[in-house]
C-alpha cells in the first residue's frame, strides 16, 4: 500500500489534504470501509495499521441521526449516517477516536431477525485507535456500542476489534467480532461470532490481494444465520500524468450462506459467484477540484437458491462520480449526484436517476476533512 501513496504523488504535491471520505471510496468503486489496493485515509479502518502513514487529520461525514432513514437502518449513499472522528500523532505513537461507525453488516442481519428497527441500528459507537511502528508497522481499532431503553425492553451492544501489520510489500488485518446483541423485547438477534480477514501482496504498481470473512448469529427462536465470503483479486494502478491516476481491478468471490430465521421466511441454503471488474479515474482538474469515478460490471456472476435453481445475476453494471473541493489544508467531499427525485428514498446518488447531472442538489454523501 506504500507504493501507492507514491504512486499518487501528483495529486499530493499540488495539495496536503488528505482523501478520506466514504463518498471518495465510492466513486472510485470501492467499499465505503477501505479499499485493499486503492490509498485512503479512510483505510485505517480496515487496517488501523495505516494510521503509521495516515494521521494528524480530522474528519467528518454529513449524516442523518436517525435510527432510520431511507428504508433502512443501514449507511448508503442515500441515507448517509453522521459521523466523524480526529487521528494525532504523539510522540512515536498515534491515536485515534472516533463517532459512529456502524456495520453494515451487523445492521442488516438484525434487520433479517426481526429485531425493532430501534434497536436493529447498532448505536453510540465508539472507536478508539492505537498504532506504531517497531520495525514493523501496527495498529489496533477497538470498537464498542450500547443502548438501553428500560420501559420499552430495549438493549442493544456491539463490540469487535481489528488488529492490522503493513511489513514491506505485505498488508494484513484480522477484525473479529467479540459481541453482537439486540434484543426488543420479543426478538433477539445474537452475533455468536464473526471474522474477517485480508492480505495484500504489493508488486510494483500491481496488488494481489484476498480476503475471508464468516460470520454466524441466532435469533429468538434459536434459528441460525451463517455466511461465509471468500474472495481473491488483483488491481493495477496507472499513473496517467502527473494530475491523473486510473485503476483496475477484477476479483472473484465465492459467497454460501444457510438462513434459517423465521422473520426472513428461512430461504435456507444459498451461493453466489460473481467477478466483478472495476475501472477508476480521478483526475485533479484543478488546484482546489479533484473529479472522479469509476465503472463496475460482474463478467460472470449467479446465484444458486435452496433448491439448486441457478439464475445469472443481472443489471450489474453500475457508474459512480464524485468529487472534491480542495481548500488549502481543508477538503469538502461528495458524490455527484443526478437523480430526478430529490433527497428521498431514491436518494442523489450517482447509482440512482435518469444520468441527468443535478445543478440544484450536486454533491450528495459530503464530508470534510481537514489535515494539519
Amino acid at each position: 500500500m506504500k507504493k501507492l501513496a507514491i504512486a499518487t504523488i501528483g495529486l499530493a504535491v499540488l495539495s496536503t489534504s488528505a482523501f478520506a471520505s466514504k463518498a471518495r471510496l465510492e466513486a472510485l468503486g470501492q467499499n465505503v470501509f477501505g479499499s485493499q489496493y486503492l490509498d485512503d485515509n479512510r483505510n485505517v479502518f480496515l487496517n488501523p495499521a495505516h494510521l503509521n502513514t495516515h494521521y494528524d487529520w480530522i474528519t467528518m461525514e454529513w449524516g442523518n441521526t436517525n435510527k432510520t432513514y431511507a428504508g433502512t437502518t443501514a449507511d448508503n449513499a442515500a441515507g448517509p449516517k453522521a459521523e466523524g472522528g480526529m487521528f494525532k500523532n504523539t510522540g512515536n505513537m498515534i491515536y485515534g477516536l472516533y463517532f459512529g461507525s456502524e456495520s453494515d453488516v451487523s445492521q442488516n442481519l438484525r434487520t433479517l431477525a426481526g429485531v425493532n428497527a430501534a434497536v436493529a441500528e447498532e448505536t453510540n459507537n465508539l472507536d478508539l485507535f492505537i498504532a506504531g511502528d517497531a520495525g514493523v508497522q501496527w495498529g489496533v481499532r477497538l470498537t464498542h456500542g450500547a443502548y438501553e431503553d428500560e420501559a420499552n425492553d430495549h438493549e442493544s451492544t456491539a463490540t469487535r476489534m481489528t488488529v492490522g501489520v503493513v511489513s514491506g510489500n505485505i498488508d494484513t488485518f484480522l477484525n473479529f467480532g467479540l459481541a453482537n446483541k439486540a434484543d426488543d423485547g420479543s426478538n433477539e438477534f445474537d452475533g455468536a461470532g464473526s471474522i474477517d480477514f485480508g492480505i495484500t501482496y504489493g508488486m510494483g504498481d500491481m496488488d494481489i490481494y484476498a480476503r475471508y470473512s464468516t460470520i454466524s448469529a441466532e435469533d429468538a427462536n434459536d434459528d441460525e444465520y451463517t455466511r461465509a465470503d471468500t474472495t481473491l483479486g488483483v488491481a493495477k494502478t496507472y499513473k496517467l500524468n502527473d494530475k491523473a491516476n486510473a485503476w483496475a481491478s477484477a476479483y472473484y468471490t465465492m459467497s454460501s450462506s444457510e438462513n434459517d430465521f423465521t422473520g426472513a421466511g428461512a430461504p435456507g441454503e444459498s451461493k453466489s459467484n460473481y467477478l466483478p471488474v472495476v475501472i477508476g479515474l480521478e483526475v485533479m482538474a484543478k488546484e482546489w477540484l479533484t473529479l472522479r469515478g469509476s465503472v463496475v460490471h460482474e463478467v460472470i456472476g449467479t446465484d444458486e437458491a435452496d433448491n439448486g435453481d441457478k439464475s445469472t445475476r443481472a443489471d450489474t453494471t453500475t457508474v459512480n462520480a464524485g468529487a472534491s473541493l480542495v481548500f488549502g489544508d481543508l477538503t469538502i467531499d461528495g458524490l455527484i449526484g443526478n437523480s430526478t427525485d430529490g433527497d428521498n428514498a431514491s436518494g442523489t446518488s450517482t447509482a440512482s436517476g435518469n444520468g441527468n447531472l443535478r445543478t440544484d442538489n450536486i454533491m450528495s454523501r459530503v464530508s470534510m476533512t481537514y489535515k494539519f
